[in-house]
Formats: C-alpha cells, sequence, structure tokens
C-alpha cells in the first residue's frame, strides 16, 4: 500500500534533491546559497520523514542499511546518509562542497527513480521510462523552487532559466 507518505518521499526528495543541484550551480555564495541548499535538505529530510512515518515499526528504520547490494532504497539510504552532512559543510562555507552536494543530490533523486522501477507490485512503475521520469521530475521541481525563490537572479541567468524549461520539456517528453 502506497499512500501520501511515500508519495511525499518523492516529492519532497525530488524537489529538494532538485534544488540543491540548483543551489550548486546557480553560482550563489554566502548565506544565499546556504538557504538554498539547507532549504533543499529539509525538503529531503522532509521525504525520508514521511517515509519513516509509512514503517509498520519505526524502530525497524535502521534496517534499510541491511542490503545494498540488492536494495535500491539501502543504496538511497547511504546516498542521504553521505548528503546530510555534506549540505551541512557545504552550507557553512566549505569552498568546493556544494559541488559534491550536487552529485549525492543527484544521486539520491537516481535511487529514487530505481526503488519506483524495482517495485514490481506496481505494472505502470515497471516502465523503463520510470527512472528518467522521477529524475527529471525532480529536477524540474528544484529548478522551479529555484526560480521561485530566486526570482531576480534566475532573471540574470538566461542559462539556469533555460535549464529549467528543457527539464520541463523533456519531462513532458518522457
Amino acid at each position: 500500500q502506497w499512500d501520501w507518505r511515500a508519495a511525499g518521499n518523492f516529492i519532497c526528495g525530488g524537489a529538494g534533491g532538485g534544488l540543491i543541484m540548483f543551489a550548486a550551480v546557480s553560482g550563489t555564495s554566502g548565506n544565499t546559497l546556504a538557504a538554498l541548499l539547507l532549504g533543499g535538505l529539509a525538503l529531503v529530510g522532509a521525504g525520508l520523514l514521511c517515509v519513516w512515518l509509512e514503517i509498520g515499526r519505526p524502530l525497524r528504520a535502521l534496517h534499510v542499511f541491511f542490503n545494498p547490494r540488492t536494495s535500491w532504497m539501502s543504496r538511497e539510504a547511504f546516498v542521504a546518509a553521505l548528503l546530510m552532512p555534506v549540505v551541512l559543510v557545504a552550507a557553512a562555507g566549505l569552498p568546493g562542497a556544494h559541488w559534491l552536494a550536487a552529485l549525492l543530490a543527484l544521486a539520491f533523486v537516481y535511487c529514487q527513480g530505481r526503488i519506483l522501477r524495482a517495485a514490481k507490485g506496481i505494472p505502470a512503475w515497471r516502465e523503463p521510462l520510470i527512472v528518467p521520469l522521477v529524475v527529471l521530475t525532480g529536477l524540474a521541481e528544484g529548478g522551479g523552487l529555484w526560480l521561485l525563490l530566486m526570482p531576480e537572479l534566475a532573471a540574470q541567468q538566461p542559462l539556469l532559466l533555460g535549464l529549467v524549461g528543457v527539464l520541463l520539456l523533456a519531462r513532458a517528453a518522457v
């Protein structure tokens, strides 16, 4: 049974990962970069909280780390465990850490797509294009949040503005 809690994981996790990506490539720095990174991390955390609420026995949540060789959910958990401290370090201003945060955010969103693809009980998710759909959706949502939060900066960066448009078109095509 998948309900709002599972949906919340994919919506918040994807949008948060996308926002972290856009924060990293936007050229912002200082408090603005920190706020964007922390906002993206908060969304990822909210998504993971939704998954934790979905578990029938929340104290068993650590079992997610037991099967990284076979489970995309385990891989997502490991990526999230790396993403959180890296985003915090990047928000604190360590030079270059925002690029590692962006790569981990992309890996997190990719893992989410693979989780859906691996859910054999839902025939629509067996579609091979589900992974690019989830990744493109997360990046487009993150780009939309970036536009909403930073409209003045977006107006000064036509390449990133165009990237959001390309992501939306690619998502629609997939």
